[in-house]
């Protein structure tokens, strides 16, 4: 490592300026009495985004005489933000594109405004990502009741600081494989909205019902679609339960006896690797636990337990073989059945999913139990018209798949690079640039 580099508490790296590094009010000074639907807003748990480095709405907010009440207690653009209870490790960004120059954080946060002259926000974000950190702070919480840490923790907390100009070279090379990430993150989304416009128009509002000329119908079979609704649905088609077109096969239990070291047969899936893939806090496996469950690409996953807000979905899986891990069904298709419908169906019900799982909350999290799956009713279409579904949205679902691969094996490589850079072990340029494709 080069001299030149320096290991200092975080403190050191802090604005000359009162409040750069903040935590949040005291719980008395702002509670849900306080917020409304315009003013300053308020950064809370609910604002990081999990899987990018910004601060992202929407937010509450309270009054300017409130925001400046709790002057101490403010943030802005270009500032780091970490969570300091519950979901300890938590960091991000305060972007400039969000339309507001003040912020306040919340009573379970706390930030960093950065001295410039001595260190990049960025590479504070990166290094409060990198296994050093996130080792330091997992033995540094605090675990009474809710696991929290502290500013003075935070304070105290070390880094390496490099000159400025190998600050932004290494910074450089990182952000590029977000960005990346970030436009696959843009281009699976957009799939995904396409094949719920689509299904939607089919199955739901039942469009080409009527309509041969419908936009969606060019260049497939005639005839696809009846004239008119029978019973509120196209006449000829029909309701089934959706366990007769799906088995929802659970994952398997694990014991601490189950777990290899990593790298060790398989990874095991659970609910944060469906989110971020396979990453340096996964647990591997070589039996699979008890009634193992196989995983590969293309499976399709269904989370039925969690916080039903950000856990209870939908999803298809990109990150490779594994073992897939309780809470979560693996969806097959019966014979017959086409993974594209089936695909569709399941994240149309997604509100319904949310709902059922929040009737069922305890402690905050909520459910989808074999019992409710076997209420519900769903439309089923003659084979016709699903192959016909099939046929356009079969390209959208490779492109899922193949999206979600890349966008892992990003993520898996920036995390390899992570430790060696910011411990100076490589230097930034020794690393071949990534070329936008």
């Amino acid at each position: 490592m080069s001299g030149r580099w320096r290991e200092l508490p975080l403190e050191e790296v802090a604005a000359n300026a009162a409040g750069a590094i903040a935590g949040g009010p005291f719980g008395s000074d702002l509670g849900s009495a306080d917020y409304q639907d315009h003013g300053v807003p308020v950064i809370r748990g609910a604002n990081f985004d999990g899987e990018g480095r910004f601060i992202r709405g929407p937010f509450v907010h309270v009054s300017p005489e409130k925001a400046a009440a709790l002057a101490r207690n403010q943030a802005r653009p270009g500032d780091v933000v970490f969570t300091q209870r519950g979901s300890v490790g938590q960091v991000a960004l305060i972007p400039d594109d969000l339309g507001h120059d003040t912020f306040v954080i919340s009573q379970s946060q706390m930030k960093l405004t950065c001295d410039r002259a001595k260190i990049l926000p960025e590479l504070v974000y990166y290094w409060f990502r990198s296994p050093q950190v996130l080792d330091y702070l997992d033995r540094h919480t605090i675990a009474t009741g809710v696991p929290h840490t502290n500013l003075g923790i935070l304070r105290q907390t070390p880094i390496l600081v490099p000159p400025l100009a190998e600050q932004r070279e290494i910074v450089d090379h990182l952000l590029a494989l977000d960005d990346r990430i970030a436009a696959l993150r843009g281009l699976i989304a957009g799939s995904e909205r396409l094949l719920e416009l689509l299904f939607a128009a089919w199955f739901i509002d039942f469009e080409p019902v009527g309509d041969p000329h419908h936009p969606t119908l060019r260049g497939l079979a005639s005839g696809l679609f009846p004239a008119t609704l029978e019973g509120g649905i196209p006449r000829g088609w029909r309701h089934l339960g959706i366990l007769e077109i799906a088995e929802f096969r659970n994952g398997a239990a694990f014991g601490s006896g189950d777990f290899s070291e990593a790298g060790v047969g398989l990874p095991v899936i659970k609910i944060a690797e469906i989110h971020r893939g396979v990453g340096p806090q996964t647990r591997w496996s070589t039996a699979g636990g008890r009634r193992p469950l196989h995983l590969d690409d293309g499976d399709l996953l269904f989370a039925w337990s969690g916080n039903p807000q950000t856990s209870i979905g939908t999803s298809l899986w990109g990150g490779g073989a594994g073992w897939l891990n309780q809470h979560i069904y693996k969806v097959i298709p019966q014979e017959g059945v086409d993974g594209a419908y089936l695909y569709g169906l399941l994240r149309s019900l997604q509100g319904s999913f949310v709902e059922i799982a929040r009737n069922h909350q305890t402690t905050g999290l909520g459910h989808v139990a074999k019992k409710d799956l076997r209420r519900l009713e769903v439309i089923w279409p003659p084979v016709a018209v699903r192959a016909a579904f099939a046929e356009l949205a079969g390209p959208l679902l490779g492109a899922l798949v193949e999206g979600q691969r890349e966008i892992f094996t990003l993520a898996r490589a920036r995390d390899l690079l992570l430790p060696h850079l910011l411990g100076g072990h490589l230097r930034a340029g020794e690393v071949v640039p990534l070329r936008p494709r």
